[in-house]
């Protein structure tokens, strides 16, 4: 059963699992706030040679993921696993051009280590600092050598080695000075970008890693677009929400130092209208029409003439920019609409999600539906949590519940995330979408 899931994994996300084992004790670590009944799977180091067979299933196309969730695995630190060095010697045997990207809290990096990974390029770093003081870095994450992981920081970029550096904000915990110190830090010690999570917290979380989400979220955006008029890296605030309601522009967040997208003069601020002569939707759209070509040709607002540039294929040319929208899945959406030909339709969607879908109804109501959107709580988790993809069939049963008690069983179509789902239409505890199909005599499907 493991083994099945994790190929699973690998073959759809291209994220190489290794281990859940920790070196550290992060407070805002979400495994211990689950709440019971979630099926998170906590892995040992996995065998080397099932992590050999796993490496043959990765996809060269795609940049190779470790340290990141993979499904319903929780992360741990990879540099923990004992093959973790032959491991990676293998990948860059076998796939001698595709970039490894690996996730760690630096704790491990030593001038060793850097060493051996400058000797394993290309690769790109995320580096989980969080705080760039010694008390700060022992409160959010037990760890007491803060100073390995700065020296980390240098000698990567030192090395020529591309890191990204990563802050988990709690300044109600650490005070906003620290955040402040943490965040120059990466900086001005050769970090690509930075990027500030706003924490999620749920109804089993400790008092004191409470707080006003909202409130927090402005502060955090205030906070970032200060330090973004004077940073010469690009600064981003996840999760991203929209708060000009009136288009999705796709603006510029920043532009990496010495990418090709700097040297054709592309600024932070800038908003892309076409790639290639094709008019972007969103600002995923914008990227992936970006990524592939080597030659791409962009039409800017209020640019009299389109900018262009060579770049590597399959590289972003160092255009940064905040995730909003899949446009994909609002294609997606619009089609399962026709193809049931549905005339009233309830879109279920997650309460970050919500302003983001409301611009695109008219994507959707184009061939005569009545489309309602509706946001879903989440209950089961709780506290702070508002992604879709924490998202559970009870949510979806509880919200779905209301809205037909009040506007009576009138929808013929009912859509739900499929971030809530895995491949086989299953919610993070085991339960099938289809529960759902009892509710209403509607047609209840995932995109």
């Amino acid at each position: 059963m493991l083994s099945v899931i994790l190929r699973k994994t690998v073959r759809e996300k291209n994220i190489l699992p290794l281990t859940s084992t920790c070196n550290l004790r992060c407070i805002f670590c979400s495994n211990s706030q689950n709440p019971p009944g979630v099926e998170a799977f906590s892995l040992p180091p996995l065998p080397f040679p099932l992590v050999r067979q796993l490496i043959a299933l990765l996809d060269p196309r795609r940049k190779i993921i470790i340290g990141e969730a993979a499904s319903r695995f929780t992360e741990g630190e990879p540099l923990t696993h004992p093959d973790f060095w032959t491991v990676l010697s293998i990948i860059r045997r076998i796939y001698p051009e595709t970039t490894i990207q690996i996730t760690t809290n630096g704790s491990l990096l030593n001038r060793t280590a850097i060493k051996r990974l400058s000797d394993m390029q290309p690769l790109e770093i995320n580096l989980s600092l969080n705080s760039a003081t010694p008390r700060g870095r022992w409160l959010l994450m037990g760890d007491r050598r803060v100073n390995r992981v700065l020296e980390a920081a240098d000698l990567m970029a030192e090395a020529g080695i591309t890191y990204h550096g990563s802050i988990v904000a709690m300044p109600h915990l650490t005070g906003w000075q620290d955040l402040k110190l943490s965040c120059s830090f990466l900086q001005e010690h050769g970090a690509a970008t930075v990027r500030i999570f706003l924490p999620g917290f749920t109804r089993l979380a400790l008092p004191e890693l409470r707080f006003d989400a909202e409130a927090m979220y402005h502060k955090l955006r205030q906070f970032l677009e200060e330090q973004a008029e004077v940073s010469n890296i690009p600064l981003l605030l996840e999760p991203f929400l929209w708060e000009d309601r009136q288009s999705l522009q796709v603006r510029v967040a920043g532009v990496i130092p010495g990418s090709p997208a700097e040297r054709a003069g592309i600024r932070r601020g800038d908003v892309i209208k076409s790639v290639n002569g094709k008019p972007v939707k969103s600002r995923v759209d914008a990227f992936k029409r970006l990524y592939k070509p080597v030659h791409p040709c962009l039409e800017l607002e209020g640019r009299e003439f389109p900018v262009s540039f060579w770049k590597e294929k399959h590289d972003g040319a160092g255009i940064v920019m905040n995730y909003d929208l899949e446009w994909e899945l609002v294609e997606k959406a619009g089609r399962v609409i026709r193809e049931h030909r549905a005339r009233n339709v309830l879109v279920l969607t997650s309460i970050w999600g919500l302003p983001w879908l409301q611009p695109v109804l008219p994507e959707w109501e184009g061939g005569g539906a009545r489309v309602h959107l509706a946001a879903v709580p989440n209950r089961f988790f709780g506290g702070s949590i508002a992604s879709a993809g924490l998202l559970t069939t009870l949510d979806f049963r509880s919200t779905l519940r209301q809205i037909i008690e009040k506007r009576g069983d009138v929808f013929d179509l009912v859509l739900l995330p499929g971030r809530a789902f895995d491949s086989g239409g299953r919610d993070l505890l085991g339960r099938h979408y289809s529960r759902l199909r009892g509710l209403t005599g509607g047609r209840v499907e995932i995109v």
